[in-house]
C-alpha cells in the first residue's frame, strides 16, 4: 500500500501531501489496459505499484492506497504523474524522512515539467510514497502527482503548462 496524501499550498514554502501505498494486497488488480508502447487505452482499475512515469488516474479514495484508477490521459482526470524515483536508504528513513525527500525531489521535477516553481503555481502535488510496511516487501518507490488548482479535474497532460 502506498501513502497519499493531498497538496497544500502556503505562501512561500513547498507543502505537499503524501500518498502511502500498502505493502503487499492479497488481491491484486494488476496493470491498466495499455497498448504496445505502454500508453492506457482505456480507464481501468490497476494496483497502485502499477502507476507509471506519464499515467493519469482518478483521485484515490483514502490515504493507504491499494488500487487506483488509471485513466487515458486525453480523457477528464484528477492527476497525472510526473516524476518516479526510488529512494536508496538501506533501511526505513522513517516517514519524516520520506515526505522530507519526496518533496524535495517532486519540487524539483514540478519546475521542470510545469514550466514554473510549485510556490508561483496554481496547480497542486501530491505523492505516493513507501510506508514502513511496503519498504518491508521492497517498496523504494516515489510517485510524483499533478492534479489542476484546487483539486479541479483536467484533460491532456500538464507538461509545460506554466500555470
Amino acid at each position: 500500500m502506498h501513502h497519499f496524501s493531498r497538496g497544500l499550498k502556503t505562501a512561500a514554502a513547498l507543502a505537499m501531501a503524501s500518498i502511502a501505498l500498502a505493502g503487499c494486497s492479497l488481491i491484486s488488480s494488476g496493470d491498466a489496459k495499455r497498448d504496445e508502447s505502454g500508453k492506457p487505452t482505456e480507464s481501468s482499475k490497476a494496483d497502485a505499484f502499477k502507476v507509471k512515469l506519464g499515467d493519469c488516474i482518478a483521485n484515490p479514495d483514502s490515504q493507504e492506497v491499494v488500487d487506483v484508477t488509471i485513466i487515458p490521459c486525453d480523457q477528464s482526470h484528477d492527476l497525472e504523474a510526473y516524476g518516479v524515483t526510488n529512494m536508496d536508504a538501506s533501511t526505513f528513513p522513517g516517514d519524516t524522512e520520506v515526505s522530507a525527500e519526496a518533496e524535495k525531489y517532486c519540487g524539483a521535477q514540478f519546475t521542470t515539467f510545469v514550466g514554473l516553481p510549485f510556490d508561483e503555481s496554481e496547480l497542486e502535488v501530491t505523492f505516493l510514497h513507501p510506508t514502513s510496511d511496503s519498504w518491508k516487501n521492497g517498496d523504494r518507490e516515489i510517485v510524483c502527482l499533478v492534479g489542476g488548482a484546487s483539486g479541479a479535474a483536467t484533460t491532456g497532460s500538464l507538461k509545460g503548462a506554466a500555470k
